[in-house]
Order: C-alpha cells, then sequence, then structure tokens
C-alpha cells in the first residue's frame, strides 16, 4: 500500500453522541502498565507503518471513504480512553476481505475486516472489537515480542534501527500477527476494550454480542466457513474469551446493557438494514 493511502486512514473525530455514562476508567480497574521498552514512540510508529503497510497489501483496504470514515470516528473515540492517546497517533481502516479478523500493529494502526464487521449487529460490537485492538498496542503485545526477538539483537540501541532491519521488523511483525497473539495477550485485551468502550459511553454488552455471533458461527457447521478458518487459527478459544468477558463484566459490577448500541447508525453506514 502506498504511503499516502496509509497515513490518510486518520480522522480526528469524535462521536457527539456516546457520552461517559459513569465515572469509570481503566486505571482504577486493572493495571495496565505497559512495560518499559527501548523503542521510542517515533520508532515504534516506522516499525508499525511497515507491519501495517504489510498487512494492507495482503488484503488491501476498502476503497469506500465514507466507510473508513465512520469507523475512524468510532476508533477515536474509544481511542480516547488510552493511556497513550496523544503518545501516538491511532489511524483505523477496514480490509477488503470477508475474512473475519482484526489487527493491531505497534504505532497505533488498527485494521477490521468486512467479515467481522458482518458479524456485529450495533456501533457498540464495533467499539469494543476496535478498544480491544487499541489495548493490544497500549500494551505493546506485537512490540514486545519484536523486542525479544532475533532481529532486534543485530541492533545495539534503537538509533542502530536501520531501513534494512526495519524492513526485517516489518515482516517479522506481520507474521506474527497472522499467526496470532498469545492467549494472556487477547484475555488482556479483552478486558481493557471493555473498559475503554463503557468509558466511552458503549453497552459493554457490545463485544459480548460480537463473541456471541462469532460462537454461533463456529457452531453452525462442522467444517467452518473459510472467513472463520482465519479467526480461529489466530485467535484463542471464543466460547472461552467469551465466558471470561462475561465474568470480568460482572465481577467489576457493570451492567452490560448500560449506555449506547446505536443499531441505526451502524446499519446506515455498514449494510445490514
Amino acid at each position: 500500500m502506498r504511503a499516502r493511502s496509509l497515513t490518510g486512514l486518520a480522522a480526528a473525530a469524535l462521536l457527539t453522541a456516546c457520552m461517559p455514562i459513569q465515572n469509570i476508567g481503566p486505571r482504577g480497574l486493572i493495571n495496565i502498565g505497559a512495560s518499559a521498552l527501548p523503542i521510542g514512540p517515533e520508532r515504534e510508529q516506522q516499525i508499525g507503518f511497515g507491519i501495517a503497510a504489510t498487512v494492507a497489501g495482503r488484503y488491501s483496504v476498502v476503497d469506500d471513504p465514507e466507510l473508513n470514515r465512520y469507523v475512524n470516528l468510532v476508533g477515536q473515540a474509544v481511542a480516547q480512553q488510552s493511556i497513550r492517546y496523544g503518545e501516538i497517533p491511532f489511524r483505523f481502516a477496514v480490509l477488503d476481505t470477508e475474512d473475519v479478523n482484526a489487527f493491531a500493529a505497534p504505532g497505533g494502526y488498527i485494521f477490521v475486516t468486512r467479515g467481522a464487521l458482518g458479524m456485529m449487529e450495533t456501533e457498540a460490537d464495533l467499539a469494543g472489537v476496535l478498544a480491544h485492538e487499541v489495548a493490544h498496542v497500549d500494551q505493546k503485545h506485537v512490540l514486545d515480542e519484536i523486542r525479544r526477538s532475533s532481529v532486534m539483537q543485530s541492533a545495539r540501541e534503537e538509533t542502530g534501527l536501520d531501513a534494512a532491519i526495519l524492513d526485517r521488523l516489518a515482516e517479522l511483525g506481520g507474521s506474527m500477527l497472522f499467526m496470532g497473539l498469545s492467549r494472556e495477550d487477547e484475555m488482556e485485551s479483552d478486558s481493557l476494550g471493555v473498559l475503554y468502550a463503557v468509558g466511552t459511553g458503549y453497552q459493554a454488552a457490545g463485544l459480548v454480542r460480537f463473541l456471541e455471533n462469532l460462537v454461533a458461527a463456529e457452531q453452525a457447521e462442522g467444517e467452518p466457513s473459510e472467513g472463520m478458518k482465519e479467526w480461529l487459527a489466530t485467535h484463542p478459544s471464543t466460547a472461552e474469551r467469551l465466558e471470561a468477558v462475561r465474568a470480568y463484566i460482572e465481577r467489576i459490577g457493570v451492567d452490560p446493557q448500560t449506555g449506547q448500541a446505536v443499531p441505526d447508525r451502524f446499519r446506515r453506514y455498514v449494510g445490514g438494514g
């Protein structure tokens, strides 16, 4: 993907229809301090740009400015709950594939597929998924793996990350996303995703509903569809995640139905009615 196409994904707008519903924020509920890494925000964005280009090169971004703008609006709203908001810019886009997936590259580059959008019913569902991906960036899940990689050992310090090494890191990071992150990383991002979505004013039920639809799709046939195969290959058990998210929402005392769902606006931009 061309550089101007990727950098054009950002939109610095907020959702005016969704206001915080209660005094709840991520910092007071679970420890979300990111690991100290010897890679600053500028280098992180360089690495993330290369990984994002790898992802976009595999699928391509949907040629639908209104849809991408809408996803950016929702993403920017939940990203304001991020502990790193203002440190790095967050960018969101839709990938043109029926495969069900979402990806978060270092530096705030976040993608969701058309196939994943098809598993959603409301804007709250979308907010929950995008908030989950924002949490991956906050916790530097991919960047932490990159830091421990053998590729990084060839550079003694951040200034040693030359163009050749950055290219290798982009390839490595892309492979990590396509292979999937660990169960622990996914569970952590689920918890944070709930908090970010609720803090923005959305229903906690959004992420629950998305996972419920995935479980139903997995169980509909003995053999998963082509689109679902990628999700199953890159994520831990959906049923296990669903159970954990439900338990987490109950534990923190949030009514999953409180807040905004916004189904009509979602259908207007995404389709389905």
